[in-house]
């Protein structure tokens, strides 16, 4: 990065006079880039909510590769979901219980123990409890929670921006991209943003994934769906989009069969979640992560997820608060 033009008053840390934790990575980059050419770095990304909206201090660590998955992507063979079904399998058999579809209401303090207001069932009193939601379930819980209403527990939540996500997935008899596509993916400004092409026999089935958007670019998917998410097939105007704007991409594939089947994904549908968070221009994510375990020291109230990590948007960040929530733990016993 080039030095600041005032190395001597400015700190090392700052970039033309306003330190890198005060600036998104879109505004840095269009103080030494041209309009278009800052459009372009951030189109070719392909995500719409990190290079536009990102901390630019934490971003350009993200995306210069320190991130986990930035140079391999590994999933379980069974999916993703093996981990936390397999923990919480470790958990019931170690004689824990774990009771799903409850929502937590509010919860309140009393005399050191937290009360667990449950709207369609009894409460619940614990000593420790552990709020491991998404961002925008975190912040309605606080707003009916009186002791979660705290300068610290505001400055913890307000660190971090939640983003919305879509995918579509189409799948065919056959991979009728073969021989016009020379990668694994392709990435466009229109619309559906990042192609994925998965096949493995020139004859064989063969996925896509028409369509990976988020932030602003996702509203257009949204639009469409009339509703539909969690893997239900596409909406006929979803389709025909969809068919449309792989015809602009891929001009010389002279027919486009209608896929066998589709499926529709949108993180932020439900009000309770979102696609992923990111730290906030202004956020020095050092300070924020060493307090956001336990917000409030003198309330039993531990706060895990990749939101307040140093991994933002990926397992790991996950799986390394929660890490850091159970060590506290320990040390309070």
């Amino acid at each position: 990065m080039p030095e600041p033009r005032n190395p001597t008053k400015v700190p090392a840390s700052s970039w033309i006079g306003r330190p890198l934790t005060d600036r998104s990575i879109d505004d840095a980059l269009r103080t030494v880039l041209s309009r278009d050419a800052a459009e372009f770095v951030i189109e070719s990304v392909g995500f719409d909510s990190g290079p536009r909206a990102f901390n630019a201090a934490d971003g350009l660590e993200f995306f210069s590769g320190a991130a986990p998955g930035a140079a391999a992507a590994r999933t379980p063979d069974e999916g993703m979901d093996r981990i936390p079904n397999a923990l919480a399998a470790d958990f019931e058999a170690r004689g824990g219980t774990i009771n799903r579809g409850s929502e937590l209401g509010a919860l309140s303090v009393d005399d050191g123990l937290v009360r667990l207001d449950l709207p369609e069932g009894p409460g619940v009193t614990a000593r420790r409890v552990v709020l491991a939601t998404a961002i925008p379930a975190l912040r309605r819980i606080a707003e009916a929670s009186r002791p979660l209403q705290g300068p610290m527990f505001d400055r913890v939540l307000g660190s971090v921006e939640g983003f919305p996500a879509t995918k579509l997935y189409a799948w065919y008899a056959r991979p009728w991209w073969l021989g016009h596509v020379s990668s694994a993916r392709t990435v466009t400004d229109l619309p559906p943003r990042k192609v994925f092409y998965f096949d493995e026999a020139p004859d064989g089935p063969a996925v896509l994934l028409g369509s990976y958007a988020d932030h602003r670019t996702s509203a257009f998917w949204t639009q469409l769906a009339d509703g539909a998410s969690n893997g239900a097939p596409a909406t006929p105007p979803m389709l025909a989009a969809l068919e449309r704007f792989l015809r602009e991409l891929h001009p010389s594939i002279g027919e486009i069969p209608a896929p066998l089947g589709s499926a529709f994904m949108h993180w932020g549908a439900d009000p309770h979640e979102i696609a992923w968070t990111l730290w906030r221009p202004g956020v020095v994510s050092d300070e924020v992560m060493a307090v956001a375990p336990q917000p409030d020291p003198s309330l039993p109230v531990y706060l895990a997820g990749e939101s307040f990590s140093r991994s933002q948007t990926w397992v790991e960040g996950a799986l390394e608060t929660a890490d850091e929530v159970v060590r506290r733990l320990l040390a309070a016993r």
